[in-house]
């Protein structure tokens, strides 16, 4: 089957690549890990506050530089530039990210204040809820009936709290919800395991506690005075940002979706149940308004683009037996999707501005989808050109994969793009 196309463009953007196989670490969310504030939710999908640090630095960001995340996720870039003295904004169409952005963006320096709250919360008697869960079926696998009562009492509970403290303490408790589940973020699903299930008052005494001693050890790490930096909800494809930053924007850091068929409303299904929908109609709708990197993505009408690579690998897959047949749907509505965020961060940037964007390849039934290379060919049709292209490494495929096509690495890169004067 041909592969001339995808050929033409390793040989168009040979000259660009480098290999940074020392960030490979960075691209990924486990130094997070053990970064205060940054680690207070779990958000695998993300990458690194160090990575973010390294992009301001070695390509020489003036302070002065407005910088803009699309996909702010849990909040890294924002969070790093809070901390370098940079104005940011993030945007982010799941509510669970922009929630908990919003919550650890907050100012918590008054450290007794939030021991004062964390303790009156964990001094009030458990008593039956006004409310239940939706009823979803994954809401009974994941939490025993007891447990589903408990985080409904202290959701109300910390309801009655003013701000900073609500927000404090319902991160506190969102970040718990996968402890004391039956569940396991696992890629594409919540993957229900057998485990031991703590008590949710201490779990989230131990959250709680740690989140604590993580402000009052790093006071001054994010100045309460300084530039602005927000989060808002909104779509990536479409959004019309604040007049500030129209037209304005200096730098993006980010990293979309990969093409890898993870829905994050079904990764993030207990976050979006306990807190921002209310039925599985809600819970449906929050799925069908993501960018189409999953396997339920709906065909949309008027977003066709013109890319011959696509073109090779829909004709190419047309050949094989899929193990669902969904696959060229989600394929091609990626990259229409991810055409109309091109084209909406060719509206937004300022002429000579810095685009960096952290993506990952992707191979389905033995077909290469160089996804870095496709979303820069798109890019140059909207006015820029591709700087470089770190490559930073280089995974494995399944082995159902390899077992049927042989190895052959996927590359893991962040693509540099320079809006045109």
């Amino acid at each position: 089957m041909s592969s001339t196309e995808r050929e033409r463009l390793e040989r168009k953007y040979a000259a660009k690549m480098l290999e940074r196989k020392e960030l490979r670490r960075l691209v990924t969310y486990v130094p997070n890990k053990t970064a205060p504030t940054y680690n207070w939710f779990k958000y695998k999908e993300g990458f690194s506050r160090e990575l973010v640090h390294l992009v301001l630095r070695e390509w020489a960001i003036p302070k002065r530089s407005l910088v803009y995340d699309p996909f702010a996720g849990c909040g890294t870039t924002l969070l790093a530039c809070k901390e370098l003295g940079y104005e940011a904004l993030g945007l982010d169409i799941l509510p669970v990210a922009v929630y908990v952005t919003d919550c650890k963006l907050k100012d918590y320096s008054d450290v007794d204040r939030m021991i004062a709250a964390v303790n009156k919360l964990m001094a009030m008697e458990g008593r039956t809820p006004s409310a239940e869960f939706p009823t979803v079926p994954i809401i009974d696998k994941a939490f025993t009936g007891q447990t589903q009562k408990d985080i409904q009492f202290y959701k109300e509970k910390i309801r009655q709290f003013a701000e900073p403290e609500q927000s404090f303490l319902m991160l506190g408790l969102l970040s718990i919800l996968e402890e004391v589940s039956y569940t396991s973020k696992d890629g594409q699903f919540l993957r229900i395991v057998d485990k031991p299930i703590p008590k949710v008052k201490d779990a989230l005494r131990r959250r709680l506690t740690a989140m604590l001693n993580d402000i009052s050890i790093q006071r001054g790490l994010f100045p309460s005075e300084g530039p602005k930096v927000s989060i808002m909800a909104g779509d990536a494809r479409s959004v019309d940002l604040p007049k500030h930053f129209r037209g304005k924007t200096g730098v993006v850091i980010t990293s979309p979706p990969y093409l890898n068929r993870y829905d994050y409303s079904r990764t993030y299904a207990l976050e979006l149940l306990t807190l921002f929908v209310d039925s599985p109609e809600q819970l449906r709708d929050v799925r069908h308004s993501l960018l189409r990197s999953h396997i339920e993505s709906r065909e949309h009408i008027g977003k066709e683009i013109a890319l011959a690579s696509l073109d090779e690998v829909l004709a190419n897959l047309r050949a094989h037996a899929l193990n669902n047949e969904r696959i060229p749907i989600m394929i091609k509505g990626y990259f229409e999707d991810m055409n109309q965020v091109v084209i909406n961060l060719a509206r937004q940037m300022k002429p000579e501005g810095l685009v960096a964007l952290v993506v990952a390849n992707a191979r389905f039934e033995g077909e290469m989808i160089p996804v870095d290379l496709m979303l820069s060919e798109l890019a140059t049709k909207q006015g820029f050109k591709v700087e470089k292209i770190w490559v930073t490494r280089y995974k494995g495929n399944s082995s159902q994969q390899m077992a049927k096509f042989g190895r052959e690495p996927v590359r893991e890169s962040i693509v540099f793009w320079r809006k045109v004067a």
